[in-house]
């Protein structure tokens, strides 16, 4: 060891979790299927769920949330005659016509308009094929590095794809910004005015099933089959499922969302800035902070620990590296670590 370092090492048991419970696994019909914490990003459940499908409609999560980082919503939209001529589900959108982006963005993840997502690429980025190219960088700075969209909406394309786990993994990205949650947690809504008005209602039949459901995107092609993006959120658990071409997609994603409530709960350890732990330095109690938040999904049953492993200079000052604070599974694996810095007076 350096002479001009100390280094403790400590740990106490937590009520925590990570390894699956020993309870029944649910039973799925979708060739792909993932179960996802969405506080901690842990997935707790997997089939096929690293494997690039079609995605079908759910990709407008992507699409929505992009648009969200980027434009204001009470943006005036003016409809193109490209965006009005795009098929299948729609909200009939007519060239000339215009509505604010928050309509758009109603239209594409409530009605799932094919053509609502067209005319949201071309609002902010002039072109869809543009705006679909920043689609793909965006999903690799979220890590979905399957993600390969060549349109904003879903429709069949070779090569449109993502993964079950890369598609939570944006969803809890999206779900972090309260208008997109506010949007996809609707049953009805009424967008546009005068000759524009329409009334939508959520092709998601879960938010009429379980008061505790949250969102968020259907989506169905023959390619893809039946998908189904969804949020279940109660005192103590937030939970993502994603289902690709299955033969009962909102009894799928109920057997995963409920399983998991059933089984786990979340647990939010601490937030960037509080005070994890505190020191003997030169004759007083040095406080250590941690540089970030930190959270866990937690089985019910199942007793893991923190630890801290804590290196200190010879001179400690305010915002110093202290070492890291560390969670452990029962059996002693490192599940997520945390930098810890020299708290301020």
């Amino acid at each position: 060891m350096l002479p001009w370092r100390k280094t403790f090492l400590c740990s106490i048991a937590l009520w925590l979790l990570l390894a699956a419970p020993a309870a029944a696994q649910p039973q799925v019909t979708a060739d792909a299927a993932v179960l996802m914490d969405a506080v901690s990003g842990q997935v707790l459940w997997s089939k096929n769920g690293e494997a690039p499908l079609p995605p079908a409609s759910t990709c407008k999560v992507l699409t929505a949330i992009l648009a969200l980082d980027m434009a204001e919503m009470t943006e005036e939209t003016v409809i193109s005659a490209k965006a009005a001529a795009v098929g299948e589900s729609s909200i009939y959108l007519r060239a000339g016509e215009s509505l604010t982006l928050q309509d758009l963005l109603y239209g594409a993840l409530l009605r799932s308009g094919n053509d609502a997502c067209y005319a949201i690429g071309e609002q902010i980025a002039g072109t869809e094929p543009l705006f679909v190219h920043w689609l793909n960088i965006k999903a690799q700075t979220l890590g979905a590095f399957t993600a390969n969209y060549q349109n904003t909406n879903g429709l069949p394309a070779e090569d449109h794809v993502i993964s079950a786990a890369d598609l939570a993994a944006v969803t809890r990205y999206a779900l972090a910004d309260a208008e997109f949650a506010q949007i996809v947690g609707t049953r009805y809504a009424d967008i546009g005015s005068g000759g524009s008005a329409r009334s939508l209602t959520n092709t998601n039949k879960l938010l009429w099933r379980d008061d505790a459901i949250i969102g968020v995107k259907t989506g169905t092609t023959n390619a893809a089959g039946n998908c189904l993006v969804a949020a279940r959120e109660d005192a103590d658990s937030r939970l993502i499922s994603v289902v690709f071409h299955s033969a009962d997609r909102y009894g799928d994603s109920m057997a995963l969302l409920n399983w998991g409530a059933e089984n786990y709960r979340s647990l939010q350890l601490f937030a960037a800035g509080d005070t994890v732990a505190a020191v003997p330095h030169q004759g007083s109690m040095l406080r250590l902070q941690a540089a970030s938040a930190a959270a866990v999904c937690c089985a019910r049953d199942e007793q893991p620990r923190l630890r801290w492993s804590i290196c200190l200079p010879a001179d400690p000052q305010p915002g110093d590296a202290a070492g890291v604070a560390e969670v452990l599974a029962q059996d002693g694996t490192p599940l997520i670590s945390v930098p810890l810095l020299v708290a301020g007076p």
